[in-house]
């Protein structure tokens, strides 16, 4: 519950310059898989419905006996998409046409998304490796060596005195890692305790992650030094969102939660059902808006917590949504719907039948929207034409 007036007025007043404060990437690239550093889940673009189907890239085919073949969410730059999938391989298609220009392939999956770093691409794997080809060509410039398998994406930080890129990436060797990006050499670790699902935040020179250890870890994303842990009582599947040093947080003790950067105190916490929260949070001004398994989309109050509606699905909601131009939520479900929403009064505008679960977060670049979906493709969608006025 709401835990004091001081944090809400800052929550308030900090709501009016969010989409300044975390920088803005290219409308025509998805750099970042959850749109920026911070992980809040926006974009520019507005979405104009129906949308129309551009292309679907088949990643992998169905093993025997394998019930999914999951596609990771997707990132795009100059062009061109890249993703993962769970049977090793690793792509880089055409964004206009899906056409394949190269692949790589390793001994594990690609659950986490990708990142960029000057020429290169980068991604970790199931197999314990953190690896950076080079964007254009997929030819393979360095590896780093975790001791257990890698599900978070990778996020990039750039050091604002040396204008360096670092790799940020979590391992289920309970550690998080900062790699050169260049390199690939480690630059620092921070150990937890247990797993580490999602990928890191970074806020304001913060790095923020939580894991199956049931806390959020706050270091220095600089050097790795720990600046504070904030416990939260229960596994954190996926990323936290941070907007304005509050960090918001979905967990499997079925609530979603804020959380002051500054002291670790609580805001407030959400949460009506006996369902876990997997899917992260979107943060847009006076609204965070979160997928449950309860089979609902929650758009929540970002003041007081308080609940402000609820979509209902078929199945539950693990995929990410990202709240578009300030007026849609867009998601994928376990009942094989794509669908959007109007974040005023969480009404359906718009749905979609892939007819598969889709698990991974939306990717925006220009006029086309990416999905990846547990029946091993990757489907590109066309946005609308721009409305004309007379």
């Amino acid at each position: 519950m709401p835990n004091g007036k001081k944090s809400h007025l800052l929550i308030w007043l900090a709501g009016f310059t969010l989409a300044t404060s975390l920088g803005a990437q290219d409308p025509a690239d998805w750099t970042f898989t959850r749109s920026n550093a911070a992980m809040t889940g926006v974009s520019p673009i507005e979405i104009r419905p129906p949308l129309t189907l551009a292309w679907q890239l088949k990643l992998m085919e169905k093993p025997k006996g394998q019930s999914e073949l999951l596609v990771s969410s997707a990132v795009v730059r100059l062009g061109k998409v890249y993703a993962g999938c769970k049977d090793g391989k690793f792509v880089c298609a055409e964004l206009a046409t899906g056409k394949q220009l190269w692949a790589a392939t390793a001994k594990g999956a690609f659950d986490g998304a990708a990142g960029f770093s000057g020429p290169l691409v980068i991604a970790g794997c199931q197999d314990g490796f953190v690896y950076a080809w080079n964007a254009d060509t997929g030819k393979e410039v360095w590896k780093f060596e975790t001791m257990a398998e890698i599900h978070a994406a990778t996020n990039i930080w750039t050091d604002p005195t040396t204008q360096k890129d670092k790799v940020i990436i979590g391992s289920y060797d309970y550690s998080v890692y900062s790699l050169d990006a260049e390199t690939g050499k480690k630059e620092w670790s921070a150990e937890t305790g247990y797993y580490i699902n999602g990928g890191a935040a970074i806020f304001d020179g913060k790095v923020v992650f939580g894991g199956c250890d049931a806390v959020l870890h706050v270091h220095d994303v600089s050097n790795g030094k720990e600046l504070k842990q904030i416990e939260v009582g229960s596994y954190i599947g996926n990323n936290v969102a941070i907007a304005d040093d509050v960090i918001y947080v979905g967990h499997y003790g079925n609530k979603v939660e804020a959380y002051s950067m500054t002291d670790g105190m609580r805001v407030w916490d959400y949460g009506e059902r006996d369902f876990e929260y997997f899917a992260a949070p979107a943060i847009h001004e006076k609204i965070v808006i979160i997928g449950g398994r309860d089979k609902r989309l929650h758009g929540i109050d970002r003041v007081t917590g308080k609940g402000l509606w609820e979509f209902r699905a078929r199945d539950r909601i693990e995929s990410s949504a990202v709240i578009c131009a300030g007026k849609a939520a867009l998601f994928g479900c376990d009942d094989g719907y794509i669908y959007l929403i109007d974040i005023k009064d969480g009404k359906e505008v718009w749905s979609y039948e892939v007819g598969a679960p889709v698990r991974s977060s939306p990717a925006l670049a220009g006029d086309y929207i990416l999905f990846g979906a547990d029946d091993g493709n990757l489907y590109a969608f066309k946005n609308g034409p721009p409305i004309t006025t007379k």
